[in-house]
């Protein structure tokens, strides 16, 4: 399953705008019975009037909610951030616009039931015995396909187990969070001037996004570290 979902909010402001000097989006969420409950997290900075100097920061938290097919495995869940931009509108008010993309895997359980609910189907409209003996043969080299990936998921198990172990020791040695930011490329900013924003290399942008050099409205992704 893929699929992408627009996402859609007016943000209201106690002043005017004038001028958003510096954006950025973040976002967490979780899976609880069939259905993804989560939060974007927009912050940055603005300018009220046009003679102003002064920046003032602003910071909003938008929920949302999204009902999975009961069919699929909430393990294999991957959310990402597609697009996202905004409009000044009203004098006071902040459009924003983001697309965001669920991907999910079938739960193995329905795949199988599904085949075989296929093939069940075609043995009680079969009319030749030649067709039921296929049918049959199938479905046995199917159980003997299934041991074999059961066996291949119990070893693949135990190396994630013995994986996780090894993470987990590192893990207690030194707790390492990683937090990305959507950064929106304002007038006359550089690389080097929003790497000091976020305390990290330039290096660490240009390898997460691809870029040597940036224009005005572009999206860039920043990874930063908190420990």
């Amino acid at each position: 399953m893929f699929v992408k979902i627009p996402f859609e909010n007016t943000l209201e402001f106690n002043t005017s705008i004038y001028e958003i000097t510096k954006m950025s989006l973040e976002h967490e969420f979780n899976v609880n019975e069939g259905v993804v409950l989560g939060n974007f997290y927009i912050t940055g900075e603005y300018r009220s009037h046009e003679v102003s100097v002064n920046k003032e920061p602003f910071k909003f938290t938008l929920p949302f909610t999204v009902e999975l097919n009961e069919r699929i495995d909430n393990d294999t869940l991957e959310f990402n951030i597609e697009d996202f931009s905004y409009d000044i509108v009203d004098d006071n008010k902040l459009k924003v616009n983001i697309e965001y993309s669920l991907e999910a895997e079938e739960r193995k359980e329905e795949r199988e039931e599904e085949s075989k609910d296929e093939l069940f189907q075609k043995v009680e409209d079969a009319d030749l015995d030649s067709e039921v003996k296929e049918i049959e043969e199938i479905l046995a080299k199917e159980e003997v396909d299934s041991k074999k990936e059961d066996v291949s998921l119990e070893e693949e198990r135990l190396s994630v187990e013995e994986e996780k172990t090894v993470m987990d020791t590192i893990a207690g040695e030194d707790d390492t969070f990683v937090t990305y930011h959507v950064h929106v490329v304002m007038e006359s900013e550089t690389l080097e001037s929003i790497c000091s924003i976020y305390n990290v290399p330039v290096s660490l942008i240009k390898e997460y996004n691809n870029v040597d050099s940036i224009s005005t409205g572009d999206k860039i992704l920043i990874p930063t570290y908190d420990e």
